[in-house]
């Protein structure tokens, strides 16, 4: 199982982790490793992953892919479990159903004048007098069980197990079969109602794991187009970063065009120095961008203007933050990953509505922060700048067509 392959797959698809997880097979693991290798041309993760970003139309048939293959082992996985259940509610109506005849059968018996009706009363009589006889003897034996005999105390605690199982049958037998069919019939309409509900989650996971419909588009033209407005994303960001700063009250520290000390390292594998993070250039700084912001937001499937406003939010106060707020301005479940639900409900609303929608939120977030009173003019108009050309962008994106 190519592990590696699987976590760009989970990457790109996040509820594939819950599925590989459940699947004792691996079905749904080989098959996600399949697709990537299959649409990254390589076993290896970093050319994989390389290959994926630097080619988005292929990163987007991929994910469609993987959607797919969600999509089939949630449906396995709950034809299964629905038969688990299924077998487990057999059994117990079975159960039930033995308890029942056997009182019926008594029943006809005694109507019959029968003496072997006689019989279950007189064995479960037998049963609860020696196992109360045995319980009261025990108890009121000189010393216990411990001055007696290894062999006779190990006979004796066999004895009690099965008088006590003798027992519990004797007690199911008379008191759970006088209960009534009604009470029955609702122990199994719970379990039905278990089942219902199971079945209602998995059908949701379904739901929530299949593909969005793509609008159609231009395949020739996809890949520059969506380097195209990476491209003027970033610039919005510089503009708004600006250049070397290392400010006493930014908890950042040393930064420049927005990448800290902290990120530029976590980027080079190693521990960089303030004069590394002056010497950043602009080439470094935007496959930073893409690595850790863009792709990981999907913000090249989100339409123009939007893309800029979750991208900003996120280079600013991270990528979970930003996209559990574009979640809660569309409307969906914010849990911090874009799927096709929340990519489905973006493209839904009116653009001008949601970016205004998503400003006002960053706004507030702001607005919530101890340092507001000192960057609070900075970030506002930060906000207003993004804003600002954001519906420049909404306003000016061409049509997607079939022609390239």
């Amino acid at each position: 199982m190519a592990l590696p392959l699987i976590a760009i797959a989970a990457s790109l698809v996040p509820d594939l982790l819950r599925l590989i997880a459940g699947d004792r097979a691996g079905a749904v693991a080989e098959a996600a490793a399949e697709a990537v290798r299959q649409a990254a041309g390589t076993d290896e993760p970093a050319k994989a992953r390389a290959a994926l970003e630097a080619d988005p139309e292929r990163m987007g048939a991929l994910r469609i892919r993987l959607a797919e293959i969600a999509l089939e082992g949630a449906r396995v996985s709950a034809e299964r479990e629905a038969g688990q259940r299924a077998a487990e509610l057999d059994a117990l109506r079975a159960a039930l159903s033995d308890t029942q005849s056997a009182r019926a059968s008594m029943a006809e018996m005694l109507r019959g004048g029968s003496r072997l009706a006689w019989g279950p009363a007189t064995v479960s009589s037998l049963v609860v007098i020696g196992f109360f006889a045995v319980l009261i003897l025990l108890v009121t034996m000189p010393g216990g069980t411990g001055s007696l005999d290894p062999q006779v105390a190990s006979v004796i605690n066999i004895t009690v197990g099965s008088l006590g199982a003798a027992f519990a049958a004797v007690v199911n037998f008379w008191i759970g079969s006088s209960q009534s069919s009604r009470d029955k019939d609702a122990i199994v309409g719970r379990l039905q109602e278990v089942q219902a509900r199971h079945v209602q989650e998995a059908m949701t996971t379904l739901r929530e794991t299949a593909p969005v419909p793509l609008r159609p588009v231009s395949v020739l033209s996809l890949p520059r187009v969506a380097e195209d407005r990476f491209d003027a994303c970033l610039d919005e960001v510089l503009k708004a970063e600006g250049g070397f700063v290392n400010h006493p009250a930014d908890p950042g520290g040393a930064t420049k065009m927005g990448i800290t000390r902290r990120t530029l390292s976590e980027f080079r594998e190693t521990e960089v120095t303030d004069e590394d993070v002056r010497a950043l250039t602009r080439a470094e700084a935007r496959e930073i961008y893409r690595a850790r912001y863009w792709t990981p937001m999907r913000c090249a499937e989100l339409p123009a203007g939007i893309d800029l406003m979750v991208f900003d939010f996120g280079v600013n106060a991270g990528p979970g933050r930003s996209v559990r707020l574009l979640q809660r301005c569309a409307g969906v479940a914010a849990d911090g990953s874009i799927g096709p639900v929340t990519l489905a409900a973006v493209r839904a609303c009116r653009a001008p509505d949601l970016i205004a929608r998503l400003a006002e939120g960053r706004l507030s977030y702001y607005r919530g922060l101890e340092g507001f009173a000192h960057f609070g003019r900075g970030w506002t108009r930060r906000v207003d700048g993004a804003r600002q050309a954001a519906l420049a962008m909404a306003s000016e994106a061409p049509p997607l067509s079939l022609a390239a």
